[in-house]
């Protein structure tokens, strides 16, 4: 599996600690007695330090690592698996998820052929010792925690007449990113799933005076801002950015397809 040298890093550091040991040669090796389970010296330093150094030295972000032997490392210092060691490692408070501390507009194309990009008012903020994500529609105000998991940022956001939205953002290991781009799910106005892709910016502007509004895609694309010709280049396509289900009529294999 690829795994981005900032997990590896900090494996690296919780194995020193918990063995009392250096990171060098004869550190590796009392690893080695003390863990067991097939890991070896030689595993410790050329495949996870050695090859996680030069990963950095080069900026490379991730390096192949043999997904069962990391399991037994998360194992040694508690967790049942490399990838629950990750989650406990992305719920610390982490710069990159305090990096995002701050005020956006979020963009998402309207759920309907004609082109039209919605724009909301977006702030990120600290709240009974959680990052928390709102979003203010044109009705109600959206709200939930931000989790950092895996490279992405995961809010499942909840209004005040009961309606929930879910977003997904990437973001690796960037620290204050200007842009994001995500993926948001929901229900329509006639309670059906949608889905589809949205886009964070940032901007300075005080949380108080940013404006929902609906952009005419046609207009963006003659705007003579380039961040609005942008998204207009983004969100034209309707079948690309919206996603939403067949008709249900029946709950069989039938609402699929009429082929035979």
């Amino acid at each position: 599996m690829d795994v981005h040298i900032t997990y590896i890093e900090r494996l690296m550091e919780m194995l020193a600690a918990k063995t009392k040991q250096r990171l060098d040669n004869k550190g590796f090796i009392a690893m080695e007695i003390e863990i067991s389970e097939g890991i070896t010296k030689k595993y410790l330093y050329e495949s996870m330090y050695l090859k996680t150094k030069k990963a950095r030295e080069s900026g490379i972000e991730t390096v192949p690592l043999n997904q069962s032997k990391l399991d037994v490392l998360a194992q040694y210092l508690g967790a049942k698996s490399f990838i629950v060691l990750c989650d406990q490692l992305d719920k610390e408070r982490s710069p990159v998820l305090m990096s995002c501390l701050g005020n956006y507009y979020c963009y998402v194309r309207r759920n309907a052929e004609i082109g039209v990009v919605m724009r909301s008012p977006v702030r990120i903020i600290e709240k009974n010792n959680t990052i928390w994500f709102e979003l203010q529609g044109p009705t109600w105000l959206y709200a939930g925690e931000m989790l950092l998991k895996n490279g992405c940022l995961f809010i499942c956001m909840r209004a005040t007449g009961g309606k929930e939205i879910h977003h997904v953002y990437k973001i690796g290991f960037r620290e204050q990113p200007p842009v994001m781009q995500g993926i948001f799910s929901g229900v329509s106005t006639v309670f059906e799933p949608i889905g589809g892709r949205t886009v964070l910016i940032r901007t300075q502007e005080d949380f108080t005076k940013l404006e929902n509004l609906e952009l005419k895609i046609a207009d963006m694309k003659r705007s003579k801002d380039k961040e609005q010709r942008r998204l207009a280049e983004y969100f034209l396509s309707y079948e690309t950015n919206n996603l939403k289900i067949k008709p249900v009529t029946t709950f069989t294999v039938d609402d699929l397809g009429n082929g035979k």
